[in-house]
């Protein structure tokens, strides 16, 4: 039976893994994600995420991937590829033989040159870890720099305001949302 492993349980990945099945394939599944959860939709971090440090809003529940029969490995990461044995090696140490593979790993966010990643003021949104950590920076009267005039900076933003945040933003091209 032909196996198509997905890298990458993001929005993108997860609705890969549906439309396999509703276009008919008949084989295994499996999708493999970094994160505790299961796939969610990014989008909202910038907003609800952080307006209401809520859960995510999951693609589907794990009752419709079950019927789907889409096997999900969350917490783990592929660490290798051997596209001659087709086989991909996870972080916890275990082996996953495919057929055929699709990297759904999306984007992340620049980070500045010469900054370490782990300097503790700076932070980047790209998870729903990244929305509750920063959430639990906006207070009332905390200030903030929004380094980005596009969708998800003005969000931010924007909801760092209702909070009680001040917010400067910054946009290196002429106007914002070009």
């Amino acid at each position: 039976m032909t196996h198509i492993a997905i890298i990458g349980a993001g929005e993108c990945g997860a609705r890969a893994a549906f439309a396999l099945r509703e276009k008919g394939f008949g084989g295994e599944i499996t999708l493999i994600g970094a994160e505790p959860h299961l796939p969610y939709e990014r989008p909202p971090l910038s907003k609800d995420g952080l307006a209401q440090a809520s859960l995510p809003k999951f693609i589907a529940g794990t009752a419709r991937y079950e019927e789907a029969r889409i096997a999900v490995l969350t917490g783990v990461t592929a660490e290798s590829i051997d596209r001659v044995h087709k086989a991909v090696r996870l972080s916890d140490g275990e082996s996953l033989d495919y057929d055929r593979l699709l990297l759904a790993t999306g984007a992340r966010p620049r980070a500045f040159p010469r900054v370490p990643e782990n300097a503790g003021r700076i932070r980047t949104l790209r998870t729903h870890a990244d929305a509750l950590a920063i959430r639990g920076a906006l207070t009332p009267g905390a200030r903030l720099a929004v380094i980005g005039g596009g969708f998800i900076g003005l969000e931010l933003a924007a909801t760092a305001r209702k909070l009680g945040a001040e917010v400067v933003l910054v946009e290196g091209l002429p106007r914002v949302l070009s």
